[in-house]
């Protein structure tokens, strides 16, 4: 059973190394995480023996973080717009890690069940907000759950500045993006993406 100071190891690796792929792609030396985390390279290998490895879980790392802020906001949030504006904002908030740009994994590098699972749940509460919020008439009825994951990508360049800054920048520009959610919007061209081109997009592979 992991101890306190090893979860604490694991988190400080995980936002170490999300900063260092997003900022520097795969080429980026696992002593560049490690010094980030203030921890020692052979104890990330220890428990990530490659960057494959460890990018992935990253990336289960931000499911579970949307997975708890999706169930925190309908549980709490009478208003299904209100709920699903809050899980927005709450996933784009400084810090939280969700929607960062990281690097593709190798193509033989095979999913895991975890990752797979998650990756189905966060399915599975995203299109409960999305579909509460149009069944109370409040979302427009062309806008579907992979518009939000994207959306998140969309809201969440690299910018040369503080995370601070970019997080102010996150909350503006989301602001705008809600406007043009609500039900009576114009129609969208074009159509939202199904869940295998949401999938190939997540896996960086071609539809």
């Amino acid at each position: 059973m992991p101890t306190a100071a090893s979860a604490r190891h694991d988190d400080a690796v995980i936002r170490a190394a999300r900063e260092v792929f997003a900022e520097h792609g795969m080429a980026a030396p696992i002593s560049e995480v490690a010094q980030r985390a203030g921890v020692g390279v052979a104890s990330i290998y220890r428990r990530y023996p490659s960057k494959t490895e460890l990018v992935e879980q990253v990336r289960i790392a931000a499911f579970r973080l949307v997975i708890d802020e999706a169930e925190a906001a309908r549980a709490e949030e009478q208003d299904p717009w209100q709920a699903l504006s809050r899980f927005m904002h709450r996933c784009l908030r400084e810090g939280s890690g969700i929607g960062t740009v990281l690097p593709q994994p190798e193509a033989q590098h095979p999913r895991s069940v975890v990752f797979r699972d998650l990756q189905q749940r966060v399915a599975e509460v995203i299109e409960a907000l999305v579909e509460d919020a149009k069944l109370a008439g409040e979302l427009r009825a062309d806008v579907d759950w992979p518009d939000v994951l994207l959306l998140f990508k969309h809201l969440n360049p690299s910018l040369p500045t503080s995370e601070p800054r970019r997080a102010e920048l996150r909350a503006r520009y989301l602001g705008l993006v809600l406007d043009g959610m609500r039900a009576e919007g114009a129609p969208l061209r074009g159509p939202a993406p199904d869940t295998a081109e949401w999938r190939a997009l997540c896996d960086g592979r071609t539809a």
